[in-house]
């Protein structure tokens, strides 16, 4: 079973102005304020944790100080895993949940962790790693990035057919929202109301970033073509850090889609995680089995 993802995972995606200023007290200070908030950081490299085979995503938990990562694995049903690493990149366990197959996205809340498992959302305890429930429906064919909204329900995308599946606080688990200007997403962030997604994209460029207003499920787009969109990330008030898994660029992008490429790493890029209160990016990286540390500020 396992091959036959990998075929239609290489066969669906590799063919792939400041104002002038009125010199009054207030206005400085709002310039000042506007540069600040919009300067371009410097990535600095600072560590790097191996022995991740085909590391995919990572989740940081401040509450314990953990970094959760996703671990494929090779072409052998069962041997996926969720690891942990601490934070300075040292790996403390590689199977802490064990059994997976190809775990993509990680969620996490204060008691549990969720990851998609190519057609099933497992849902596990963050304490044991303990496997409590898996959760499918007929349809399904390629689960790809998880996120939670800020009353607990989990929202997880379907990449190959442009859905996003929803399980409920009461554990009902449902199509909620099936629309081709989905573009094959990948990436999912929910900020207050807002689901934005970063998408793998149809077309052979890639994919662009959008919204969705998730009270009336209208989709609008923020951005033109990028690439093929992995990770998306809040980095401050007014932009994203977003993943092009085929290019290795990492960008940031503000709410009107203006995008600026920060960092280029090696290709596949996973789904990122950013610190904000440490200043850190993690990069999985697929094909190198690993994830890498970076200081940006």
């Amino acid at each position: 079973m396992k091959q036959i993802f990998y075929i239609l995972f290489a066969a669906l995606f590799f063919t792939t102005s400041c104002k002038n200023n009125n010199t009054t007290t207030a206005s400085i200070t709002k310039d000042e304020t506007i540069k600040e908030i919009s300067k371009i950081p410097e990535a600095t490299f600072i560590s790097e944790t191996i022995g991740l085979t085909h590391c995919e995503s990572a989740v940081y938990d401040a509450e314990n100080s953990i970094i959760y990562a996703s671990v494929i694995g090779d072409r052998e049903d069962g041997d996926g895993s969720i690891a942990t690493v601490d934070i300075n990149g040292k790996l403390i366990n590689v199977k802490f949940v064990a059994g997976l197959n190809d775990p993509k996205g990680i969620a996490i809340t204060k008691d549990k962790l969720y990851v998609s498992d190519v057609t099933e959302l497992v849902e596990a305890d963050l304490e044991t790693g303990k496997i409590i429930k898996k959760h499918t429906l007929s349809g399904i064919q390629f689960l790809n990035d998880v996120a939670i909204d800020k009353t607990g329900n989990v929202f997880v995308s379907d990449t190959a057919t442009s859905e996003i599946y929803k399980l409920d606080t009461e554990g009902n688990f449902s199509l909620w929202l099936a629309n081709a200007a989905l573009d094959n997403p990948n990436g999912l962030l929910i900020q207050n109301d807002t689901m934005y997604v970063a998408s793998w994209g149809s077309q052979p460029e890639g994919g662009r970033v959008s919204k969705i207003n998730m009270e009336t499920k209208v989709i609008d787009s923020i951005s033109s073509i990028i690439g093929n969109l992995d990770g998306i990330r809040p980095y401050d008030e007014n932009r994203l850090i977003i993943s092009d898994w085929s290019s290795g660029n990492i960008h940031l992008i503000d709410r009107n889609g203006n995008t600026e490429t920060i960092l280029k790493v090696g290709q596949s890029v996973g789904d990122i995680a950013y610190v904000k209160e440490k200043a850190l990016l993690l990069l999985p990286m697929n094909k190198q089995s690993r994830l890498l540390f970076y200081k940006l500020k």
